[in-house]
């Protein structure tokens, strides 16, 4: 199996790098770059779990195997790009395409566990994917036209032997005639694909299992049946790879002696079909909100918001991408990237809700709390408050100019009071 190591990907913009890898070394975390995507990084040395690190506690890195990176690099949308994720929990591969596509570009997440939706959702909050939508169903029910993406990801549930090293026991879960459901259920997850994909878009099917049942008999399966046509793919740097078997030209299988875990990846192009045109698209069930009316005490700014819409919904406001609103049908019900909430006409900002926090350098003293040390951030997630300037209303909450979300005013002091 792959070695081992602790890989992870900055969140944010190229330029916010160096402030999110100084908060990191200011608790003594220290990383290096990966080879194959500017925001990907590999610890070092820390001290302790990097889970616990203040930088990912606010959301400013996300943990994950840099195997598991690849499906959305390998997927490659190009900003602006409209993209479904069909088994998108816990959100690590939504999270990275959201960064892909960029504020004009849009994801669709699915999945179809009700628990695993509410992890899918809290990663997103966290790292603030204000241009992704999620929705509660298993994706071959999707009441979606034909021809409704151009990019499609799909990650299906596989038996996981290429994550044996960190959970042996999948080796055993899944043996002999037990993968038969799944085979079932990727090859139903597969057709649904093809039929949603645009003609000439792009589909790239991943697994985290060395089972060519799962893997190169699949994609061989989806080119007898389906109208797709295969898609080379590029290896990228700092990866070992194997053989794919069966003769299957352009697919990637990540070698077991290679940094991270076992994948593999199959892409493909839709041949003919028909593109869909814009559907039947409803108002959303909340009441629409113009934010420039609302009455709010916290420093705020809107324009930092993808196109879109925002809406409240008994009390709870949320951000409805434009590109959602002209494309899911009335009979998908979805949830769009919360806010924060509104009560008594005031409307007050999720404190992990960076996405509208005005630049530092753009707002007056009082306004906001910029931490210098490690210590103050970690004080304020102890539930202990610090002084506060004098003022009204939340602040926003800086470490050395990097935006984290805001604080709540209690009096004289200001508290952290994001989960």
């Amino acid at each position: 199996m792959g070695h081992s190591l602790r890989s992870f990907r900055l969140v944010g913009r190229l330029g916010e790098a160096a402030g999110i890898e100084a908060l990191l070394a200011a608790q003594g975390f220290v990383c290096e770059p990966e080879p194959f995507w500017p925001l990907a990084r590999r610890l070092l040395s820390g001290p302790g779990a990097l889970g616990g690190a203040l930088a990912a506690r606010f959301g400013r890195i996300y943990i994950q195997d840099r195997s598991s990176m690849l499906p959305p690099l390998l997927l490659d949308p190009p900003p602006g790009a409209t993209v479904l994720d069909m088994c998108a929990s816990p959100g690590s591969k939504t999270g990275l395409l959201s960064h892909l596509v960029g504020p004009e570009g849009f994801v669709l997440a699915v999945e179809a566990s009700a628990d695993r939706l509410g992890t899918l959702r809290a990663n997103l909050r966290r790292t603030q994917a204000a241009n992704a939508a999620t929705a509660g169903l298993s994706s071959e029910r999707l009441p979606l036209a034909e021809g409704s993406f151009d990019y499609i990801l799909l990650d299906p549930p596989c038996s996981g032997w290429g994550t044996a090293e960190r959970n042996p026991r999948v080796l055993s879960l899944w043996t002999g005639g037990k993968t038969a459901p799944l085979v079932r259920l990727q090859r139903i997850l597969l057709e649904k694909a093809a039929q949603l994909l645009a003609p000439g878009g792009r589909l790239l099917y991943s697994t985290c299992t060395t089972n060519v049942e799962e893997n190169e008999a699949q994609a061989a399966w989806a080119l007898e049946h389906l109208p797709l046509e295969p898609a080379a793919l590029k290896p990228p740097p700092g990866f070992l790879f194997e053989e794919p078997r069966l003769g299957l030209a352009g697919a990637l299988r990540v070698a077991e002696d290679s940094p991270g875990q076992g994948f593999f990846l199959a892409a493909f192009t839709r041949r003919g079909g028909e593109r869909a045109e814009p559907g039947r698209t409803t108002e959303p069930p909340g009441r629409p909100l113009d934010p420039a009316r609302l009455a709010g005490e916290a420093p705020l700014c809107w324009e930092n918001l993808p196109p879109g819409r925002v809406y409240d919904f008994k009390g709870k406001v949320f951000f409805l991408h434009a590109r959602a609103l002209g494309l899911l049908p009335p009979d998908l019900r979805w949830q769009g990237f919360p806010l924060g909430k509104l009560a008594g006409g005031v409307f007050r900002p999720d404190p992990l809700c960076r996405r509208l926090l005005p630049a530092r350098e753009d707002l007056e003293p009082g306004r906001y709390l910029d931490a210098q040390a490690a210590q103050e951030l970690e004080t304020l997630l102890m539930g202990q408050g610090l002084p506060a300037s004098p003022g009204r209303g939340p602040v926003g909450l800086f470490f050395r100019g990097l935006g984290l979300g805001y604080l709540a005013r209690k009096g004289q002091r200001l508290l952290w009071s994001g989960a």
